[in-house]
């Protein structure tokens, strides 16, 4: 098996493959977390529950596997590539790492601090 020379990728790249539709943006985080805060447009596939022989065959689109900081990431990453399945990349600084670069999250935590009345 051939694994592409880039498995890590920063925030700016991926935001840049998802807002040119060429990546799907998957979440690998348990569901608690992402309801908390995620990615919007993200997909949630819990690491937990990660099993390369039922994941969705994507062959048009780069994935990027996301998780809190990176490690479950790279976790997701290394078995989804050692199955054979192509084109998957870890999400450098997981969603901590998204937040720095200043781009978009949702979710609970968000709903949290409206005070509006």
């Amino acid at each position: 098996m051939i694994e592409p020379a880039l498995h890590t990728i920063d925030a700016a790249t991926a935001k840049t493959w998802l807002d040119a539709r060429e990546a799907v943006l998957v979440d690998v985080r348990e569901a608690s977390e992402f309801d908390f805060e995620n990615v919007p447009g993200s997909v949630l596939l819990p690491l937990s529950f990660l099993d390369p022989e039922t994941f969705p065959p994507i062959t048009d689109k780069k994935v990027i596997v996301l998780c809190a900081i990176g490690k479950r990431g790279e976790a997701a990453r290394r078995q989804l590539a050692e199955a054979g399945i192509p084109n998957i990349h870890n999400l450098d600084g997981g969603l901590d790492g998204w937040k720095k670069a200043g781009f978009e999250t949702q979710g609970g935590r968000h709903e949290a601090l409206d005070y509006t009345i």
